[in-house]
């Protein structure tokens, strides 16, 4: 079965005045019909960038130098701006962060929603009013009436990202990126959301590419995981296998910095070091700097990627022998 999107070998750079950065280097991933990728990583290393490529929403510095977007039979890089106003919103839409930055603060929110659709279908404002309200009452919005005639800083951040969902899914995407949508948010607020997203999934049949930092929150949404190091992939596979057996040193970190019931009093894990600079890579695997099982190997050559079960792959010369699943890497949870 083909994916509804899939990215190949994707380089999307950046002009800084000391170079170029790449910030994406040969990444590749795929989102499937009705299901969600979570894209995971540490602050820096290209999931946004990646994501925001696929709808050519990248910094005026900012270039994609090689690879492929395949969405609907056609190479995303290669649309024209039109194409693409008519691709944004209607076909894939996007999440944002920090909905306050996101939605205009002299406009009502009704009117806003309602832009959305009329952007997109030949239809009466009345009508694209009237989509706007269901679509917010689809979202749990309350006194959705009267929120319509609000304006964005009367509302709460929970209601404000509601607002941004409804927008999102008014006009069906057949893809919604959600850019870490839950950040900004508290605890409580942020299940809500999540399971709201969860619902809609259900009811549209909108596929969701999830970029986020946090892997509690992907084992909470997605079905398949792509995490990122560096501009690259590093390990890729369905969400049950990856926190079962995570086969990268990188994930292994991600995972035990995740704090766990009955762990009080326990000193919480974290991966020693930080995030390189882009402008000055190390020579071989991006992670051996920081990895505890980095051999010179690993300093010198950089590792493709191996195969360690059917759908599960992972860039570390570890796993070209077993090495890491056996001997270095413990089960999920232990």
């Amino acid at each position: 079965m083909m994916p509804l999107l899939e990215m190949k070998d994707l380089h999307t750079f950046f002009h800084t005045k000391r170079g170029i950065v790449k910030a994406v280097n040969g990444v590749s991933y795929s989102v499937e019909a009705g299901k969600t990728l979570g894209v995971v990583g540490e602050s820096g290393s290209g999931k946004s960038v990646s994501a925001m490529s696929m709808l050519q929403l990248i910094d005026g510095n900012g270039y994609i130098a090689g690879g492929e977007i395949i969405f609907d039979g056609q190479d995303l890089t290669k649309l024209g701006r039109q194409d693409m106003y008519k691709i944004r919103g209607k076909d894939i839409s996007v999440i944002f962060q920090e909905p306050m930055t996101s939605l205009n603060p002299v406009m009502k929110i009704g009117d806003q929603v309602a832009e959305c659709v009329l952007q997109h279908e030949k239809i009466s404002k009345k009508e694209a009013l009237k989509k706007a309200e269901d679509m917010l009452r689809k979202t749990g919005v309350p006194r959705v009436e009267h929120m319509m005639k609000e304006y964005p800083f009367q509302l709460s951040g929970g209601q404000r990202q509601r607002v941004m969902i409804a927008m999102a899914l008014v006009c069906k995407p057949e893809i919604l990126i959600a850019d870490e949508p839950t950040t900004a948010l508290d605890v409580t607020i942020q299940a809500q959301i999540l399971d709201l997203m969860n619902q809609l999934k259900k009811e549209t049949g909108t596929s969701i590419l999830f970029i986020t930092h946090d892997l509690g929150v992907v084992a909470e949404v997605c079905d398949d995981v792509a995490v990122m190091y560096c501009g690259r992939v590093v390990e890729r596979g369905d969400v049950k296998t990856i926190f079962a057996n995570p086969s990268h040193p990188y994930t292994k970190g991600l995972l035990g910095s995740i704090p766990r019931l009955g762990d009080a009093g326990k000193e919480l894990k974290s991966i020693p070091g930080n995030v390189p600079n882009p402008k000055y890579m190390p020579k071989g695997c991006k992670f051996a700097p920081r990895c505890p099982y980095a051999s010179e190997k690993c300093r010198e050559e950089e590792p493709g990627f191996f195969q360690i079960e059917e759908g599960h792959i992972s860039r570390c010369w570890l796993c070209e022998s077993g090495q890491l699943k056996t001997d270095h890497v413990e089960k999920a949870g232990d």
